[in-house]
C-alpha cells in the first residue's frame, strides 16, 4: 500500500473548524500542479444510471482504452481504502489518468470507490470520532480536486453493531455535506446489504437524503457462506428459499425508506458454482468465475439451462456432480427491464472487465441496448 500525507495542524485546531476553512480554501483556490483538465464531455445515451466497478488490480489485465463508455454513466474505481487514523490509503497503481481522461471525454463519471470486501479495517476507527472523519474527508476531497474525480463511493463490509451504526451515519452526515458543498457538487453514492442480516445496522432512513444513489448488491445470495446450493442473483426466490432474491432486495430496500429514484439494483457478470447435483442442496465446495471463464466452461461442455422461477441461466456439469449459477444476455436484459417496469434509477454491475469476449464487453452491450435513450441505439 502507499499512503498520500498532508500536513495537517489536527491536534491545535477544532477539526470542524479545519474542515471548513479547507472547504472554503479547495473551492476557491485551485491547485497550480494540478494535471490537465480533461475536454468538455458529451452526454451519456443512457436512459438509467449505469455504474460499474473498475477494480485497480485489472488494468493490467483489461486497460482504460478496453472500456465501453457508450454503456455506462458512472465508473467506481475500486478500491482506496482509509485508516483508522482516517488517512487516505491508496494501492499501488490506483493512479490512472489515462482512465479518468477517456471517461470524461464520453461523458462519464469517475467516482473513487472506498473499501472493498477485505478492504474495511480501518473504517470503524476512522469514523468513530470527528478529528479521524475530519482529516479523512479533508483528504479525500484534495484528492478528487487533483485527480479530477467526480465524487465518492463507501463500500463498508460491513457495518455491523450499534457503535458502527451510529459512526456510518455521522460519516455520512459530513461526508454528504462536504461532496455536495463542492462547484459543482460532487457525488456520494454506497454499496448497500442486499437485506436486514446486514441492512438491519444502516440507518437508511436517516441518511438516504446524503447519497444521491444507494446500490443494492443483489447478488451473492449463495456461496461458501450458504448452508445450501442455490443461484447467485435469482430474479425471483423459488421454493421459500429464505436467502432472498432481487426483488426481494427491491421490497426490502423500498421498506426501508430507499425512494426509487436513488436506488441502484446490482448485475453481477460472475457466477457461483457448487458441487451439488441440484440446487437447495449441502455442498462441500462453491467456487466463483467471471463471465467469460463460465463461457469457456459451456464451450467445454457443461449443459446450459435455465430456470424458468429464479429467472436465471445455469450451466450442469457433464457428469451431474456440480452446477453454476449466472447471469447472461437475456437475464441481465429482464433485471434491466425489472428496472425500468419499477422506476428504479438504475443499476451497479460488479464487474466491468469480467464480460469482455473476443473484444467485446458482452453484458454490458445488453445493458446499454436495454437503456438506451429512445433516439439513441447502442451497437
Amino acid at each position: 500500500m502507499i499512503r498520500r500525507q498532508r500536513r495537517d495542524a489536527f491536534s491545535r485546531v477544532n477539526p470542524t473548524i479545519t474542515l471548513l476553512i479547507f472547504l472554503l480554501n479547495w473551492a476557491c483556490h485551485p491547485y497550480s500542479s494540478t494535471p490537465k483538465k480533461s475536454p468538455t464531455p458529451v452526454l451519456p445515451n443512457l436512459a438509467k444510471v449505469v455504474l460499474g466497478y473498475y477494480p485497480a488490480w485489472k488494468r493490467a489485465d483489461f486497460s482504460f482504452n478496453r472500456i465501453d463508455y457508450d454503456c455506462l454513466t458512472h465508473i467506481a474505481h475500486a478500491f482506496a481504502m482509509p485508516d483508522a487514523k482516517g488517512n487516505l490509503i491508496l494501492p499501488p497503481d490506483y493512479l490512472y489518468p489515462e482512465l479518468i481522461e477517456e471517461a470524461h471525454r464520453h461523458g462519464v463519471k469517475v467516482i473513487m470507490s472506498i473499501g472493498g470486501w477485505g478492504n474495511c479495517e480501518g473504517f470503524p476507527g476512522m469514523a468513530a470520532n470527528l478529528d479521524s472523519r475530519t482529516r479523512f474527508i479533508i483528504q479525500a476531497l484534495d484528492f478528487l480536486k487533483t485527480y479530477h474525480y467526480d465524487g465518492v463511493d463507501i463500500d463498508w463490509e460491513f457495518v455491523s453493531n450499534p457503535v458502527e451504526q451510529g459512526s456510518f451515519v455521522s460519516l455520512v452526515k459530513e461526508l454528504g455535506a462536504a461532496l455536495h458543498a463542492q462547484n459543482p457538487p460532487l457525488v456520494l453514492t454506497m454499496a448497500a446489504p442486499s437485506n436486514h442480516f446486514w441492512g438491519q445496522w444502516i440507518s437508511f432512513e436517516e441518511v438516504v437524503g446524503f447519497f444521491d444513489y444507494i446500490g443494492c448488491m443483489t447478488y451473492d445470495y449463495h456461496g461458501e457462506w450458504s448452508d445450501h446450493s442455490g443461484h447467485n442473483s435469482p430474479l425471483y426466490a423459488c421454493g421459500n428459499d429464505p436467502c432472498g432474491s432481487f426483488n426481494d432486495s427491491f421490497l426490502y430496500c423500498l421498506s426501508r425508506s430507499i425512494p426509487p429514484d436513488k436506488l441502484l439494483l446490482g448485475l453481477p457478470f460472475f457466477g457461483r458454482s457448487f458441487d451439488s447435483s441440484e440446487f437447495y442442496q449441502k455442498f462441500q465446495e462453491s467456487l466463483d468465475y467471471g463471465f467469460a471463464e463460465v463461457i469457456d466452461l459451456r464451450t467445454a461442455g457443461w449443459a446450459t439451462l435455465w430456470d424458468d422461477c429464479a429467472q436465471v441461466p445455469y450451466l450442469q456439469k457433464p457428469d451431474r456432480s456440480a452446477l453454476l449459477s449466472y447471469d447472461d444476455e437475456k437475464s441481465i436484459a429482464l433485471k434491466c427491464r425489472f428496472v425500468k417496469e419499477h422506476q428504479a434509477a438504475g443499476v451497479i454491475i460488479w464487474e466491468i472487465s469480467q464480460d469482455f469476449i473476443g473484444g467485446d464487453s458482452v453484458l454490458l452491450s445488453a445493458v446499454g441496448k436495454e437503456f438506451a435513450k429512445p433516439e439513441k441505439s447502442i451497437k
